[in-house]
């Protein structure tokens, strides 16, 4: 396979086991994670020396990571400026989570994954820490189950190309949701998200992969419905 100009080699190895394919997958993961729940908050500089300094590795490999967060529309990378975590772009993130919206349907078309017992047991745990949420407004909390309900979700995905775009587009669009949560009722929000896992559960227990696509491109769509005043393109005069 022929290397893409201007990306890592590593970006065309998705079978690459090597030490310096699995650290910047780590190092991609924890920025990653940090951006979408809002420990790096919109417009925040990243410093690649104080990266390098954390993750124990050279420049390179962290500016490598970053040019993979720009393309995924995380960060912004600008000459002479730096590198600032991507201010939230609603319209941007409109068109992308209507696009996830039509995707999800497809999670359990395009050559789905059986379920593991692994999975399950995941998703059980999930029940209970959201149930442990209610009452007890935690942001943080509530986006780090998200994203482990979006990973169980991403293991049935048998589809490689369904799986880079679904997942790209949910880390381009969860934050959005995560910044204007506050604004919703928190044990409603709670008790929806808590029903959303219950009903992904059934269905992976039955090995339904059709219908874990179905619930959570309903789930998509109910909470877009929720956030629409937010997301509503401009009135044009």
């Amino acid at each position: 396979m022929q290397d893409t100009p201007n990306l890592p080699h590593t970006y065309n190895t998705l079978d690459d086991k090597s030490p310096w394919k699995q650290r910047f997958d780590q190092i991609h993961t924890m920025l990653r994670r940090r951006i979408t729940t809002l420990e790096y908050q919109p417009g925040s500089r990243l410093d690649v020396d104080e990266l390098s300094a954390e993750f124990g590795v050279s420049r390179t490999p962290v500016r490598n990571v970053l040019q993979r967060l720009d393309a995924e529309g995380l960060v912004k990378m600008r000459h002479g400026v730096g590198t600032i975590v991507a201010p939230l772009d609603l319209v941007a993130a409109r068109q992308a989570v209507l696009f996830r919206i039509e995707l999800a349907s497809m999670i359990g078309t395009l050559e789905p994954r059986n379920v593991s017992e692994e999975n399950l047991t995941e998703l059980r745990q999930c029940v209970v820490d959201c149930q442990q949420l209610l009452g007890r407004a935690n942001l943080e909390a509530f986006a780090l189950l998200d994203i482990r309900v979006h990973k169980a979700i991403c293991r049935i995905i048998g589809n490689e190309n369904l799986f880079q775009i679904y997942d790209e587009l949910y880390f381009r669009t969860a934050r959005i949701w995560f910044y204007f949560l506050p604004e919703q009722d928190w044990d409603d929000e709670i008790l929806i998200f808590m029903k959303d896992i219950e009903l992904t559960l059934t269905a992976m227990e039955n090995n339904d992969a059709k219908g874990v696509g179905f619930i959570t491109r309903n789930a998509v769509y109910n909470a877009y419905v929720r956030l629409e005043p937010i997301f509503a393109p401009p009135e044009t005069s």
